[in-house]
């Protein structure tokens, strides 16, 4: 499928940060008469470029990006949300020891592991939450010509969402990791890191509330081990000490994604969230220079080239959020609760929690698709309006002189292709459903005689049964 325009890649991304830095000069590259620049030439070509920056460009449809955020932002809080309602039931369910698997009971070694579970859940939660909250649409229901500058995009919201985004991957991507394993040393050195990392700063009164006397007693032994031997000791292990192996282990554990290309693109996001994590000088410098915006105008009113960049961005973050959620936090979910629980209760919440998922993944799915539509020759480049109603509800009259431009859908930025139709037919049979070719002097299927629409069901699984790949119809390149 190729890839939506109203979409951009994380690799994308980094090329659109590159063309902007292309036209301020902050790129090396090599003089016009082929001699190399040396490190005074690159000094002075910054020193003379980085007060200045070229004023954003909105490359992508604004109106299709708020109502995409919109529509993915309520089914991520919905799927956070279930996971929240599960976690009570998984709680009740792991402190009753009639579930518990043999080796996880009350008194047994592995115990330690049933409260920790929880509270993994409950940690993860909030940092979920916080990317949902920061994810959102723009608000622009009393934006005014006046009052449009409160939609600017600058350092404070790209630092706020990237952060939260930076928290979320290192947290859903470290947990999910945790939960697979269910390794005491691994869980050791995961916890024992963090709080020796904390205990150097933190305040009595911080200290106090976090620290009791066993937990005191564990950070004394591990001040005991070497800093080389932390990842191997008596106590601490870790066999994936950075974030993309961490990727490489779960899904070689988990199997592959649904889509290919998730691996990358949260080792990717991961790169992209350091730079304005750690304050990068070109993530800082892009964010946090000003300028005047040209002012665009929609159907819902005025907006900037900065909120739509910014908007952009989000989506992106906001899409590869909801994949990492399905592709390694729920299945790692499922596998440790497997490993605690008897088979009859893992059972029941793998069913539950991949409920959660199916709904989420047919979320995504609806989300800049590319959908076919059967049409009459002749009609396109008549006088006539053509009604294209797409899988998410809308339906867009493609108006005269039927601009290809126009062929995609206002509400969720999925694109239409049409497919001509010769001779008398009024329906294309797919393995999915019958389909009214769009033209035909025919009623719609569902307006047809009880026994003339049996007759297309039985023709469309006669087409199910003989289908050997992708149908008209199906997921991706579907037809309405």
């Amino acid at each position: 499928m190729k890839k939506n325009k109203f979409k951009r890649s994380l690799t994308e991304w980094k090329a659109y940060f590159y063309k902007e830095l292309r036209h301020i000069g902050l790129l090396l590259y090599v003089g016009a008469i082929g001699t190399t620049m040396n490190e005074i030439d690159v000094l002075k070509k910054i020193a003379s470029n980085l007060t200045e920056r070229k004023n954003s460009a909105a490359l992508s449809n604004y109106r299709v990006l708020c109502s995409n955020i919109a529509f993915l932002n309520r089914a991520f809080v919905t799927a956070v949300g279930t996971l929240r309602s599960l976690h009570a039931q998984i709680e009740f369910s792991l402190e009753n020891d009639l579930h518990l698997n043999p080796q996880y009971k009350s008194g047994t070694d592995l115990n330690a592991f049933v409260p920790i579970v929880s509270r993994l859940q409950l940690n993860s939660f909030s940092v979920f939450e916080k990317l949902a909250a920061l994810t959102g649409p723009d608000e622009r229901a009393h934006i005014t010509l006046e009052s449009v500058s409160a939609l600017s995009r600058g350092f404070d919201d790209y630092n706020d969402l990237v952060t939260a985004t930076r928290q979320y991957i290192d947290s859903i991507v470290s947990d999910s990791y945790q939960l697979c394993l269910l390794d005491p040393k691994s869980f050791n050195y995961h916890v024992l890191v963090s709080l020796n990392s904390f205990s150097k700063y933190a305040t009595k009164s911080l200290a106090h509330a976090l620290f009791n006397a066993e937990v005191e007693s564990a950070l004394n032994e591990f001040g005991t081990i070497k800093f080389k031997d932390w990842a191997k000791s008596h106590i601490t292990e870790c066999n994936h000490s950075t974030f993309a192996q961490k990727v490489d282990f779960l899904f070689s554990v988990l199997g592959a994604p649904t889509d290919p290309d998730l691996p990358d693109d949260l080792k990717n996001l991961f790169k992209f969230s350091s730079e304005f994590t750690h304050i990068g000088y070109i993530s800082t410098f892009f964010t946090s220079t000003t300028g005047a915006e040209v002012i665009f105008g929609d159907e819902d009113g005025p907006y900037l080239p900065s909120t739509e960049n910014f908007s952009e961005l989000k989506y992106e973050i906001l899409e590869t959020a909801c994949k990492a959620l399905l592709a390694t936090y729920i299945p790692s979910l499922v596998k440790c609760l497997e490993k605690l629980l008897l088979k009859s209760q893992a059972d029941r919440f793998s069913a539950l929690l991949h409920q959660n998922a199916a709904a989420l993944s047919d979320a995504i799915a609806t989300r800049n698709s590319k959908y076919f539509f059967f049409i009459k020759t002749g009609l396109i480049g008549s006088s006539s309006s053509i009604p294209l109603t797409c899988m998410c509800g809308e339906t867009r009259t493609w108006l005269p002189p039927h601009a290809t431009t126009d062929l995609y859908c206002t509400s969720c930025g999925s694109s239409f292709q049409l497919l001509e139709v010769d001779g008398d037919g009024g329906y294309i049979i797919r393995s999915n459903g019958p389909a009214k070719i769009i033209g035909a002097n025919v009623p719609d299927f569902h307006d047809l005689p009880m026994d003339e629409q049996i007759k297309l069901l039985k023709q469309c699984e006669e087409a199910a049964k003989s289908a050997h790949g992708p149908q008209p119809g199906g997921q991706p390149d579907a037809a309405p």
